[in-house]
């Protein structure tokens, strides 16, 4: 069992926990990569020997070079062109909705080269991956072929490629495909890839890559049997590299009942209730009373939204006034009103606040307290919700906000099953239990993704190859060879 002495925001077991939830981070994918690579490295040396395990090592380990860092670095570059050359230095995130709108403070000529500087990087990475490492790695296996039967007569190499209406025939009935050429590149559908999600989020700029990556392997396969295994290997592990683990984390916290809150979100709420709690004891429903309940005397006052569930403040003012509140009876609300819209930057010009926002400001609950709530979406986002620079989206801070919600609630039926009251020593063991159960459910997640591509997904190409092509050896594969 892990050993959490503290829970506190800044905590190191707490910062590295966090890491994994944050969707730009490469480490998560990394670690997952390592397994992948030593995975697909061993199955290449049972069937192909040191030969067929070095390309594999030299293609996983270059590749994964370009997958993970490759838009981000060629991205840096057309930054410094951009800033440099064309004197754009005000670049924001270009993402949007009824909250926020970064992009708002761009002029045209900086959003139309931004779009372009990342559609860029995401071209230049896709063709390192699908066209130049492979006729450099293939180059690489084809010398040391030649080395290790230089006392042989010299085979030629040729150069198969594969239909992918024929790639489709194998599939389904066996057939071996005649010697045709592999159609034209898709690399375009990068191209209908949101410029944020591109910038900001793991998986849309690994899976952005993947399109262009197999039709370039696939072109540039040596033999059927390559261009088929290449095919299988990288669509299939888009799942295991994009969605599983996260699939595996809800499935585990369903199943416990288990809250998914973001580490630092734990760790804070923790802090504040414990504080707000100081020396009492709470029942469970006192405690959810206090921490969570959403009722109070306002909630079944009638506020008009847009079609957005959203409304600039000022409209909310006018309503509460026309219902009967003013400033002046009710200075409270209106104070709390000003610094919920400000838990996430202007939307071109003017504080906007959405439903669940209004919500908080009619609750009594100690855990709707707007500067708490700040500090909350600000850690989960490294800062990035308050950054007028920067988007982040309504349902990622909505659900921050909830899973606060759903962490009082974790508490108060920890407290039921145990028949206990809720004091600060309850409230820190809990917390700490939630923490270590969420450490446990990521390894096990990752371990999940790092099994599928290390294990399920070679051995079933392997499994695939035998049953459509037969028993082909490695050297046949390089040397282009057919029967």
């Amino acid at each position: 069992m892990v050993d959490i002495k503290s829970i506190n925001p800044n905590s190191r077991f707490v910062s590295g926990l966090s890491h994994f939830k944050d969707p730009s981070a490469v480490l998560p994918t990394l670690i997952i990569e390592g397994f992948c690579t030593a995975g697909r490295t061993h199955q290449s040396y049972k069937r192909g020997g040191k030969l067929e395990a070095k390309e594999r090592f030299r293609e996983e380990a270059i590749s994964a070079v370009f997958w993970l860092w490759g838009v981000k670095a060629f991205n840096k570059v057309g930054d410094i062109i951009g800033e440099k050359l064309f004197k754009i230095n005000n670049l924001t995130d270009t993402g949007k909705d009824a909250l926020r709108d970064p992009g708002y403070l761009m002029d045209k000529r900086a959003t139309v080269f931004k779009f372009g500087k990342i559609i860029s990087s995401v071209l230049l990475a896709t063709a390192m991956m699908g066209f130049v490492v492979p006729k450099i790695n293939h180059a690489i296996t084809a010398k040391e072929m030649q080395k290790n039967k230089k006392d042989e007569p010299k085979q030629p190499v040729e150069e198969n490629k594969l239909n992918i209406n024929d790639y489709m025939l194998i599939a389904k009935s066996g057939q071996k495909p005649s010697d045709t050429y592999f159609g034209s590149n898709k690399l375009a559908q990068a191209l209908n890839v949101a410029s944020y999600k591109l910038e900001n989020d793991n998986k849309w700029r690994l899976i952005s890559t993947d399109a262009g990556m197999v039709a370039g392997r696939i072109s540039n396969s040596r033999h059927p049997v390559e261009a088929f295994e290449y095919a299988f290997r990288d669509i299939a592990s888009i799942y295991f590299y994009n969605f599983a683990t996260n699939h595996a984390i809800k499935m585990a916290n369903n199943l416990s009942k288990t809250p998914d809150v973001h580490p630092k979100v734990q760790a804070l709420s923790a802090e504040f209730i414990k504080k707000a709690i100081g020396s009492t004891e709470l029942s469970p429903e006192e405690f959810i009373q206090k921490f969570s309940d959403k009722t109070s005397d306002l909630q079944n006052l009638k506020i008009n939204f847009d079609k957005e569930n959203t409304l600039k403040l000022d409209d909310f003012k006018s309503q509460l006034n026309a219902l009967g509140f003013n400033q002046n009876s009710h200075p409270e609300l209106f104070n709390k009103a000003e610094k919920m819209s400000q838990l996430q930057p202007m939307l071109r010009g003017e504080f906007i606040l959405s439903k669940q926002q209004v919500e908080d400001i009619f609750s009594n609950a100690q855990t709707s307290n707007p500067d708490f709530i700040k500090k909350a979406l600000n850690l989960a986002t490294d800062g990035r919700a308050s950054d007028p620079k920067k988007f982040v989206a309504r349902e990622t801070t909505e659900k921050i906000r909830t899973s606060i919600d759903e962490l009082c609630e974790y508490i108060a039926n920890s407290a039921k099953t145990k028949n206990s009251k809720i004091t600060v020593e309850f409230v820190e063991k809990s917390c700490k239990k939630c923490l270590r159960t969420t450490a446990l459910f990521q390894a096990l997640a990752m371990g999940f993704s790092a099994f599928g591509l290390a294990i399920l997904v070679p051995k079933t190409q392997g499994f695939l190859s035998k049953k459509i092509f037969g028993n082909k050896s490695f050297e046949e594969i390089a040397m282009g060879k057919k029967e």
